[in-house]
């Protein structure tokens, strides 16, 4: 991921943050990382019960594996939405990125028997690859952004504004943001017209 990808990441994500759309992408960066060092200092989980906690970490973990690569669960992923979930997101975001975190594992359960995180690890797989799928590939209008909001939230639903959030905690972690994505997120100094 280069550094124009990232901040389109961060692009998307900022819409469910109420105000962090307004900032430039440093500030919002600069959130991120506050937000993952208070997450990470905290002892007990604020909005997620421990079932829920295990879904989002078994999700994340599948998108964003360890490999010679630190993965989901090192950085922290689940912490920093937890943290989202109770102190920056509005409540009805809050309620439903819980409900789609609900219908995701409903659907583990109407297609395997069992809750997403005790189904085999192909059936977690296939079941996100099928979600994956259905993912739009251009970000709604407003007017859309607006109907969705009113419809009922699914499986789908859910796993869209996961995976948003997911990718976004990862990629601003410490670790990933200097190890993987190998330019500073935050310019450094720049000093332009200097006389020698």
């Amino acid at each position: 991921m280069d550094r124009r990808q990232f901040l389109e990441a961060i692009a998307g994500f900022s819409t469910l943050v109420p105000g962090l759309a307004l900032l430039p992408a440093t500030e919002q960066q600069a959130f991120a990382a506050a937000v993952h060092q208070r997450a990470g200092a905290r002892a007990a989980l604020g909005t997620l019960s421990s079932a829920q906690d295990e879904t989002l970490s078994c999700i994340a973990e599948i998108l964003l594996p360890e490999s010679d690569t630190v993965g989901a669960r090192g950085v922290g992923v689940n912490r920093f939405i937890d943290l989202l979930l109770t102190e920056s997101m509005l409540a009805s975001d809050r309620d439903r990125f819980l409900s789609g975190l609900e219908e995701i594992d409903a659907r583990s359960r109407s297609l395997y028997g069992v809750p997403l995180t005790s189904a085999r690890r192909e059936d977690q797989e296939s079941l996100l690859r099928a979600l994956d799928a259905k993912l739009p590939t251009r970000p709604p209008s407003p007017q859309e952004a607006e109907a969705l909001e009113r419809e009922p939230v699914t499986a789908e639903h859910g796993y869209a504004q996961l995976k948003q959030l997911v990718v976004f905690a990862y990629f601003t972690s410490e670790p990933v943001a200097r190890g993987l994505i190998n330019a500073p997120i935050i310019p450094g100094r720049y000093d332009g017209c200097v006389s020698a």
